[in-house]
């Protein structure tokens, strides 16, 4: 923590003339024997301070004493926050937060910084599908940085469930939905796994594995005015239903043909999104969705 300080005190005395130890203790929270104590350690491995002495003294550098190469301009400053709003937005990681946190103390205009860029939702997936999908990548950025392999449990868009043993390298951000980027050992290929069609991970530590399911860390959509959807797919759809439903959302009945039970936000239009499985779906209620889908059914081949 004092090294921190530190180093960000002496770019704060790089972007100012003349600093008080009040000011730098304010800034920095601290006491101003601490900030003293601070400064004596600057001095000590080299860093040329010189103090002033009296009501409107202070501390400052020498005039030729330069730091470009480890500093940032105003401008890069900005690109530097953009850019760490916009991941966190995406990954949920508070760290990220606190990294935002630092770089603002670094400004020279002191006011809050708020992003000129945002994300809403980052897919079209239902919010509880890209919560869940948060959960996956913090996962297996974990794991990709400790350099382990997994084993997973993958639906491909055929409804094919398999067991598979990769070596995670990257994530990637494509069309709207997240990829793991993986070395697939029963293919010895590099292989694309889209992150809501992976069920479930394990961990491979050397011989044993440490079992992480998506099921365990599910969460519920938080919209308020919701209405209960039930519709009927084909057993055809199931890879292309993991894209927006959860595992408790989902039941395969003994004929094979998969039921949907979840919460929708009334506010929004879910026809859209049932018209898209065509023959595959059947509506088992609400009864107005059921019609509506009916009459739209019937003016697409009117027209």
């Amino acid at each position: 923590m004092k090294t921190a300080r530190m180093f960000s005190i002496l770019i704060y005395l790089l972007k100012k003339k003349l600093v008080s130890a009040d000011e730098l203790a304010n800034e920095f929270e601290v006491s101003t024997r601490t900030i003293y104590r601070d400064m004596d350690a600057l001095s000590a491995i080299g860093i040329p301070i010189i103090s002033y002495l009296g009501k409107n003294g202070g501390f400052t550098l020498i005039d030729n004493y330069q730091l470009d190469k480890f500093t940032f301009n105003e401008e890069e400053k900005r690109f530097l926050l953009e850019g760490l709003v916009l991941k966190s937005e995406l990954f949920d990681n508070q760290q990220l937060s606190v990294l935002q946190r630092k770089i603002e103390l670094l400004k020279e205009n002191k006011e809050e910084f708020h992003s000129s860029i945002t994300i809403t939702s980052s897919t079209l997936h239902r919010e509880s599908i890209e919560e869940e999908t948060k959960l996956k990548i913090k996962k297996v950025l974990s794991i990709i940085n400790e350099g382990h392999k997994m084993c997973i449990q993958y639906v491909s868009q055929t409804a094919n469930m398999s067991s598979r043993i990769i070596q995670p390298l990257k994530l990637n951000f494509m069309n709207g939905s997240w990829y793991l980027e993986a070395f697939c050992e029963s293919k010895q290929a590099l292989r694309l796994f889209k992150l809501t069609r992976i069920r479930s991970m394990e961990v491979i530590l050397d011989d044993t594995r440490s079992v992480y399911t998506v099921e365990n860390e599910h969460l519920t959509p938080k919209s308020v005015n919701v209405e209960e959807i039930i519709l009927l797919f084909s057993k055809s759809e199931l890879g292309k239903l993991y894209d927006f439903f959860t595992e408790d959302e989902l039941s395969i009945l003994e004929d094979g043909s998969i039921q949907v039970i979840f919460l929708y936000d009334s506010a929004k239009n879910i026809l859209p999104f049932v018209l898209m499985f065509g023959r595959y779906v059947k509506i088992v209620s609400p009864l107005w969705l059921k019609q509506a889908y009916r009459n739209e059914i019937a003016f697409i081949y009117e027209s």
